[in-house]
């Protein structure tokens, strides 16, 4: 895999002209190398009638990545969670509720629960099960506790926001035969921020891959991949369902509902309290520079979500495997309302004229349909723009493609960075000069100046 050329080394100040120049050469050198192919990984088969637990297959082979990565972004963060497990309910319950433990960052225990025939109840809109606790005494040494040892996150959401107003365990009711139907119930931060909903969904489905891989007291697995024809997506948020909804399809096929929507004629269903967004081990590299080269997690959601909206490689400009500079597509990040470019029409003009050979397109993510955001992120080789979720369509490039990121003044995020390096992507920094002096600035919404 590539690594970024700065890796630890102070990166200078460059004009816009002089960082999109270099990116174009190293660019254009790199592919032609065998480092820029990458193999296509299938997606995961459905398991026989059994379901024997198992990895999905489209996970990368073992790594060399040192175990501080591998336990975040690696296939080991799934194996941990699947071997750090307990089950809640007492000998007397008639439900079971098994919940699966992450712990990647100090002090912060990560949970997710799956839980066994949960009945609706229409008049409370809340799922319960028949599940007395268990006494702390009784559950194995080491075992976190439920509900005390879940984390409270951000915007209200986590598991123990879902076991709070979503879903009751001592409901007393007993749970009618074996449910087919499996209900994911999810609490989002917000609809409209794509690097946050990106968070909540791969989390999801880590979560939904670490129940694949963990065996029941059977011998069976949780979930299957067979079983998404019967998977629900259930939302007890009250946010617009936003531009990002059909995402949360990539796991489950029957229609997305809001709890508030569920009636009597809710059959019982098994219920999945996932990971939460704010749990998501990216968030570790936001403020430091990780030393991470791979990360399987992230690769195999990316590509999950490309067939998804059956886009292929092979639709790309020919640059990919070797073309002129006049192949490279270059793409310029436009936003709008906050941290804009200043004199943004001078400086692309600047970049034609000093980098004639490329196609440069001025592109407002928002502004498309959601595939053609990943097909147009996919099919660039050189992604530019301010700092913001924008860039978060860089986690969609080919491998060997390059991000050229502006950062506000003072502002030393590392989060793209070390996403570019973990995806095998070349990646470049400036920082922007205040646009006008203030006596208070505002990162996030103050324009930025960069010199010609």
């Amino acid at each position: 895999m590539i690594r970024p050329l700065f890796t630890r080394r102070r990166v200078q100040v460059l004009s816009s002209a002089s960082i999109l120049s270099l990116c174009l050469y190293i660019y254009h050198f790199l592919a032609t190398s065998d480092a820029r192919r990458s193999a296509r990984i299938s997606k995961p088969q459905p398991t026989a009638d059994t379901h024997p637990p198992h990895t999905p297959t489209d996970y990368a082979a073992p790594t060399s990545e040192s175990t501080w990565c591998q336990e975040r972004f690696g296939l080991r963060f799934l194996e941990n969670m699947r071997n750090f497990t307990g089950s809640y309910c007492n000998h007397q319950a008639k439900s079971s509720l098994d919940c699966f433990w992450s712990e990647t960052a100090k002090g912060r225990l990560d949970t997710t629960c799956f839980a066994r025939g949960a009945i609706f109840d229409p008049e409370r809109k809340i799922f319960h099960i028949d599940c007395p606790l268990r006494a702390a005494r009784d559950n194995a040494r080491g075992l976190p506790r439920v509900p005390e040892d879940m984390h409270a996150y951000w915007y209200d959401t986590g598991p123990l926001q879902i076991l709070n107003k979503s879903l009751l365990l001592n409901g007393g009711a007993a749970p009618r035969p074996d449910a087919e139907r499996i209900t994911i119930l999810v609490k989002r931060e917000g609809p409209n921020n794509l690097w946050h909903s990106l968070m909540e969904i791969m989390s999801l489905s880590w979560s939904l891959d670490s129940l694949q891989m963990s065996s029941t007291e059977t011998g069976a697995a949780y979930l299957s991949p067979s079983q998404m024809n019967s998977t629900q997506i259930v939302l007890v948020d009250d946010f617009d369902l936003g531009p990002y909804i059909e995402l949360w399809r990539l796991f489950a096929q029957m229609p997305i509902r809001r709890l508030s929507e569920l009636d009597a004629e809710e059959p019982p269903s098994n219920i999945v309290v996932p990971l939460v967004g704010g749990s998501n081990p990216l968030w570790q590299g936001d403020w430091v520079e990780l030393s991470c080269t791979e990360a399987s997690l992230v690769s195999t959601f990316v590509r999950r979500v490309l067939d998804l909206y059956k886009i292929s490689d092979a639709d790309a400009e020919p640059a990919s495997t070797g073309g002129s500079d006049a192949d490279i597509v270059v793409t310029f990040v436009d936003r709008k309302g906050a941290r804009e470019l200043v004199d943004q029409d001078a400086h692309m003009e600047a970049l034609r004229s000093a980098v004639p050979h490329m196609k440069l397109s001025v592109v407002d993510f928002a502004s498309m349909p959601l595939h053609q955001q990943f097909q147009v992120a996919r099919h660039t080789d050189v992604l530019l723009g301010v700092h913001g979720a924008g860039l978060t369509h860089s986690m969609f490039m080919k491998p060997g493609a390059v991000l050229v990121e502006v950062l506000p003044a003072d502002f030393a995020h590392k989060g793209f960075r070390n996403l570019a390096q973990m995806l095998g992507h070349r990646y470049f920094r400036t920082h922007a000069k205040p646009a006008a002096p203030k006596t208070r600035r505002d990162w996030q919404q103050d324009p930025v100046e960069i010199d010609q």
